[in-house]
């Protein structure tokens, strides 16, 4: 081993080496601060859509909510965190700060149909919880609904309604219960507040 001078000039040089390294690695990726989005909304759109889609037959089959986070990379590529499960009503979204990574919307399941929630539209908490990260949400629905929660204008709008993604073979439309083509966090809770309704 090294001794004395010797060693505290390899144990120099090894910090020296290592300062380096980090820093270039630091500067040659970007991180979500350090580079323009380039992806358009549609972009973003049509990708969720096809992830949502893909996502819809397990949420069915294991009765949970999956969500992710749909980003673009620093090299303008559209890709998507991995898929989190979640329970039956709720999906815990990790938000990441990894670099040359910019997060553009989150995405999640309704899981499968049951009569006794109110799964065909965003829930208060998709809504609020969209709004306050800034950023936009797609929901997929067990009747096959998408929808986009748009933060910036504060309310979900219908992208494409009943059948447009895959169907929950248990689903049962209800034409008592008639779906607003948007709603807002006030809609939404007066919605939240009426009687069930009976199918």
């Amino acid at each position: 081993m090294f001794e004395g001078r010797n060693a505290k000039l390899v144990y120099t040089a090894i910090a020296i080496i290592w300062v380096v390294i980090v820093v270039r690695a630091a500067f040659n990726v970007k991180g979500p601060e350090g580079f323009v989005v380039t992806v358009a909304q549609s972009e973003v759109q049509a990708f969720a859509r096809e992830r949502l889609n893909a996502m819809q037959a397990r949420s069915f089959a294991e009765k949970v909510e999956l969500c992710a986070i749909v980003f673009e990379t620093s090299t303008g590529e559209l890709d998507a965190t991995e898929v989190r499960v979640g329970d039956e009503a709720t999906c815990d979204l990790r938000y990441f700060d990894e670099p040359g990574m910019a997060p553009l919307a989150s995405i999640h399941t309704h899981g499968a149909f049951d009569e006794n929630y109110d799964s065909e539209v965003p829930s208060l908490i998709d809504l609020e919880g969209d709004i306050e990260s800034q950023i936009d949400g797609y929901v997929a629905t067990p009747g096959g609904r998408l929808w986009r929660v748009n933060w910036q204008q504060q309310r979900a709008v219908l992208v494409c309604a009943e059948g447009c993604l895959r169907q929950d073979p248990a689903y049962r439309s209800c034409p008592g219960d008639p779906i607003a083509p948007a709603y807002s966090s006030p809609q939404l809770t007066a919605r939240n507040r009426r009687p069930v309704v009976q199918c």
